[in-house]
């Protein structure tokens, strides 16, 4: 028996959701940038030790939706916040406080955790002021002060959410990372590295298609076939580079993702596709992964 359960972590876009569960995990399982709305799903990352089973659901940042892929996005996000045992509110301690999300909490029937991120870049009084108007509005929860990026304040943060959790049998296989198929992880790696290498809004209007994954068990190399599918002709460009030499780069630093995660040689092959719209699309929604029925 151990300490089970399932555990939500919400916040504002940018607060630093994946890079926490990154840290608990111990390695990156997550996308990661600077830029917001890199987390586009739902994403059970599952953390084993010797007494206990944690199933993080990392979310989308809630921000201001934009088209069809925006307001689900904010549906996912909000709906992470039912059926779990726990929810670690994260809030970026460098910003001017925000208590929409805040109050949304407040008639939450689990227990809460406030995960008082990026402490580093704000003043220890100011920090500490904006911190006493939260805990004001959820007056119930635990608090941890944290810089995730450090490591400072993850064992705090894992302990907190331990003492939740009831005893229970575990959910998933100890040697499972993630409930998503391989196909799902190879496509956030590739999103990850357009999404810290484009500029300006280019990332926002990409999606990733894998079509096929094939492993050769005598050369330990896994070969990848995949779209990287973006909105106009101008932002093909963009992501093809002078020479080829933005492509090249994102299959370079995919290539070394996946090869560190999977424990192989890969040989990634990537093309860029033009589907006008397709954020406001049903049909390629869908077929991205992103359901409006559901």
């Amino acid at each position: 028996m151990k300490k089970v359960g399932f555990v939500t972590v919400y916040g504002r876009a940018n607060a630093g959701k994946s890079t926490i569960i990154n840290k608990c995990l111990g390695y990156k399982l997550l996308p990661v940038s600077s830029k917001p709305q890199t987390t586009r799903d739902n994403v059970k990352a599952i953390y084993n030790d010797e007494d206990s089973q944690i199933i993080f659901v990392d979310t989308p940042g809630v921000f201001k939706p934009h088209g069809k892929l925006g307001s689900i996005l904010l549906r996912d996000a909000e709906s992470a916040k039912e059926g779990v045992d726990c929810i670690v509110y994260v809030i970026d301690a460098s910003e001017v406080p925000n208590f929409e999300l805040c109050q949304k909490l407040q008639n939450a029937e689990v227990p809460i955790i406030i995960a008082y991120n990026k402490v580093d870049l704000v003043k220890a009084n100011v920090g500490e002021e904006r911190l006493a108007r939260y805990v004001s509005l959820l007056p119930k929860a635990k608090v941890v002060r944290m810089s995730a990026k450090d490591n400072f304040g993850i064992d705090i943060l894992l302990s907190e959410i331990k003492d939740t959790l009831q005893e229970g049998y575990p959910f998933y296989g100890l040697d499972m990372a993630t409930d998503r198929p391989k196909e799902y992880i190879i496509s956030e790696i590739v999103r990850e590295k357009c999404m810290r290498l484009l500029s300006a809004e280019v990332p926002h209007s990409i999606a990733i298609d894998i079509k096929s994954v094939d492993y050769d068990d005598e050369e330990n190399v896994m070969s990848v076939y995949g779209n990287i599918i973006v909105e106009k002709q101008s932002e093909k460009a963009i992501v093809i580079g002078k020479k080829g030499a933005m492509i090249s780069e994102i299959t370079r630093y995919s290539s070394q993702s996946m090869a560190s995660f999977f424990g192989c040689k890969v040989d990634l092959n990537l093309v860029v596709k033009v589907i006008p719209d397709w954020r406001n699309d049903e049909r390629y929604l869908k077929k991205f992964g992103y359901d409006e029925s559901l």
